[in-house]
C-alpha cells in the first residue's frame, strides 16, 4: 500500500508534465503528505486534461458519513472493480495522482535503539525509467464526489483512492504492495474514456522503474515535515522479524 508520499513539485510544474491545465489552487510543498489531505490529481481526456485537488482517502458517494476516508487511500486492482465502493468508478472516474516519491515501512530490530522500530523508506522514480514524467510518478487513481446526507446545503466532497499492485521483486524487499505506476501511454489509456477496460492494460511495472533509499524515522508523525525527510540515512546493522524467528 501507499500510506503516505511526497509532492514537491508546484502545481504549474506538474500541469506542464501531464500536458493539463491548471484548475486548482497551488496546495504548496508537503513532504509527508497524510491521509485525508488535499492531493493533486489529472483527470479529462489525453487532449483535455485538468489539474485538480481532490481529498485523499475515498467516501462512497452512498456513505452515510465521512468516517470511512482516512482507511480508504488505497484499493486493490485485483478486486476493485467487484467492490461497491469502487467498481461503479472504474468506468467513467479514472484520474491519475502525481507523486514525486512514496513512503513505506519495515518492522527491524535495529542495534543502535535496541527494540523493534518501524523503519521507513522511500521510493522515488529512476530519471531515466520510462515512468518518469519529468521526475514524478504517476498513481492510477478512481475519484468520486460526495455531499453529506445529513447537510442538505452541504458542497460535494470530492475524494480520491490510489490503486494498488502486488509489488516487483525490489519493492517486495521492503513491502509487499505498491502503487500502480503509470508511463505516458499507461497514462493515456488510463484517462481515456473509450478504453472500457482500463484495468486490463496496466503493466506490470520494472524493477529499475523506482529507486529506494532509507530514510529518518521523523516520517513516522505525520506532523514532521520538510525536505529533511527524504534525505537518505545509513542504517545500522538490522535483522527483520523473520530472521530472529530462527533464533
Amino acid at each position: 500500500m501507499c500510506g503516505r508520499f511526497v509532492r514537491k513539485t508546484s502545481a504549474v510544474q506538474v500541469a506542464e508534465a501531464f500536458v493539463a491545465q491548471v484548475d486548482t489552487d497551488e496546495l504548496g510543498l508537503n513532504f509527508n503528505v497524510a491521509p485525508t489531505s488535499q492531493v493533486l490529481a489529472v483527470v479529462g481526456e489525453p487532449n483535455n486534461r485538468s489539474l485538480v485537488s481532490f481529498s485523499w482517502g475515498l467516501i462512497p458517494r452512498w456513505a452515510p458519513d465521512s468516517s470511512r476516508a482516512a482507511s480508504m487511500i488505497n484499493a486493490r486492482i485485483e478486486t476493485v472493480a467487484e467492490k461497491p465502493s469502487f467498481r461503479d468508478l472504474v468506468s467513467r472516474n479514472r484520474c491519475v495522482l502525481p507523486m514525486d516519491g512514496y513512503f513505506e515501512w519495515k518492522e527491524q530490530l535495529r542495534h543502535d535503539t535496541s527494540k523493534a522500530v518501524k523503519q521507513p523508506f522511500y521510493f522515488s522514480v529512476d530519471l531515466e525509467s520510462r515512468f518518469s514524467h519529468k521526475g514524478v510518478l504517476a498513481i492510477a487513481g478512481l475519484w468520486t464526489s460526495w455531499k453529506d446526507p445529513n447537510q442538505p446545503d452541504a458542497q460535494a466532497v470530492h475524494t480520491v483512492v490510489a490503486l494498488t499492485t502486488n509489488a516487483n521483486d525490489m519493492v517486495g524487499e521492503i513491502h509487499h504492495r505498491m502503487p500502480v505506476l503509470l508511463d505516458e501511454q499507461g497514462v493515456d489509456n488510463w484517462l481515456d474514456v473509450k478504453n472500457q477496460s482500463p484495468l486490463d492494460k496496466l503493466e506490470v511495472v520494472p524493477n529499475d522503474a523506482l529507486v529506494v533509499c532509507a530514510v529518518s524515522t521523523r516520517v513516522n508523525n505525520s506532523r514532521n515535515n520538510g525536505s529533511g525527510l527524504i534525505e537518505p540515512i545509513v542504517l545500522a546493522h538490522v535483522e527483520t522479524f523473520d530472521e530472529l524467528k530462527l533464533f
